[in-house]
């Protein structure tokens, strides 16, 4: 996205986030796998289930990151040709994404300026763009990486029986036996 100083770091940063993610959450899914299939019983449902939460939350707290890195790649921000640095040639709607080293510019549809997540102001490098400013951009942050936590929560408590084991605690300490 940014064109501004510093961009390179933040291109490398954007693909580190996805790398990290992705590890991170493909090894949850992994543990929670191998803990499913040594310690629980029962029908497919029953052994597998927390793995299927685990798993479907790895794809959604990946979306964004990865949605943030090709737009990133790509230069996906649609603004005005003078914003992106096309100096001639410009289409016919006054709208493009950043040309790629060739100076030639690529169209983009003037009612969505911007990309999913910020607006065409953030196009010139000039804004940090840290929390989207589109509803889109929101919904994503909102139902794809807030959502995948709550589903990777359910699936480790699952897995591992923690709230079992916190409620099974709570009585006894209540009760006087630890």
């Amino acid at each position: 996205m940014s064109v501004g100083a510093g961009s390179g770091i933040v291109d490398f940063f954007h693909g580190f986030q996805v790398a990290l993610m992705m590890t991170v959450m493909f090894n949850l899914t992994q543990f929670i796998y191998w803990r499913c299939a040594a310690s629980r019983n029962g029908t497919c449902w029953n052994k597998y289930q927390p793995v299927l939460w685990t798993f479907i939350a790895t794809i959604l707290v990946n979306v964004q990151p990865i949605m943030i890195l090709t737009f990133g790649s790509f230069k996906l921000c649609c603004a005005e040709c003078a914003t992106v640095g096309v100096k001639e040639g410009c289409p016919a709607n006054g709208m493009s994404y950043p040309p790629w080293g060739n100076g030639i510019p690529r169209p983009c549809d003037v009612r969505r300026g911007g990309n999913t997540f910020w607006d065409k102001s953030y196009c010139d490098g000039s804004k940090l763009a840290m929390f989207p400013v589109k509803w889109e951009g929101w919904c994503v942050q909102i139902f794809c990486t807030y959502g995948g936590f709550v589903f990777m929560l359910v699936g480790i408590l699952q897995a591992t029986q923690l709230h079992v084991k916190f409620v099974k605690q709570w009585r006894a300490i209540r009760s006087g036996r630890r």
